[in-house]
């Protein structure tokens, strides 16, 4: 391609220079050729601004004698010598203030000699702010045989009476705050005997006291 005179637009006069628009389909190299501006010379003069839009960039070309064009300042390209990108990004932070809180619950050993026609008591200690327990009893194989049963908490303190479970062995309490399970404590292992029976002596014979007899 070559030098088109219509292309050259003036956008400024004054002061002492101009500030001329030029738009081409050739490529910013071809336009900075030495003798690419020369049909141009009569209209160009020294310290005049050639504002070129090329295809493949604007630029800030700055007339240095008759039609000699400096390579001047490249205002955006297709493929720019060096690009520097910038980024932002908000940057927030979250405090939160926290208070450890404990809570604890401790059963009480439970009284010995536990028979099945009887019930079972219960006492345990609670720190913390834990308004109310459940006890209950669980067997051999972990299952509940009784309870839950909730109980309030008062000065520390809580207490329960479960009816005791049938006659056996492996039996274990349990305590847990209803606001957190996690706050739990379960006692050793306990059995329950059978009930006690009242025996009567008639004669030679022992009766039950459901009136059975007792050989001897």
């Amino acid at each position: 391609m070559a030098f088109d005179n219509a292309s050259l637009i003036p956008l400024l006069t004054g002061s002492g220079f101009t500030l001329w628009l030029y738009r081409t389909t050739d490529t910013r190299a071809t336009a900075l050729g030495a003798t690419y501006f020369a049909p141009a010379a009569a209209r160009i003069d020294t310290g005049d601004i050639i504002l070129l839009q090329a295809s493949d960039a604007v630029a800030l070309l700055p007339v240095r004698t008759g039609d000699v064009v400096a390579s001047g300042v490249v205002l955006d390209t297709a493929a720019a010598p060096f690009r520097v990108n910038r980024t932002a990004a908000q940057r927030f932070t979250v405090r939160q203030a926290a208070t450890a809180v404990a809570m604890t619950a401790v059963l009480a050993p439970l009284a010995a000699g536990i028979v099945a026609n009887g019930t079972v008591d219960a006492q345990a200690t609670i720190v913390g702010p834990v308004p109310e327990v459940a006890f209950s009893i669980s067997d051999a194989n972990g299952a509940t045989v009784r309870g839950p049963q909730t109980a309030a908490v008062s000065a520390g303190t809580a207490t329960v009476s479960l009816p005791a479970p049938p006659a056996g062995t492996g039996y274990r309490m349990r305590v847990q705050a209803t606001i957190d399970p996690a706050v739990a404590d379960s006692s050793a292992p306990f059995a329950v005997t059978a009930p006690y029976g009242l025996l009567l002596q008639t004669g030679m014979s022992l009766l039950l006291e459901d009136g059975g007899r007792v050989l001897i």
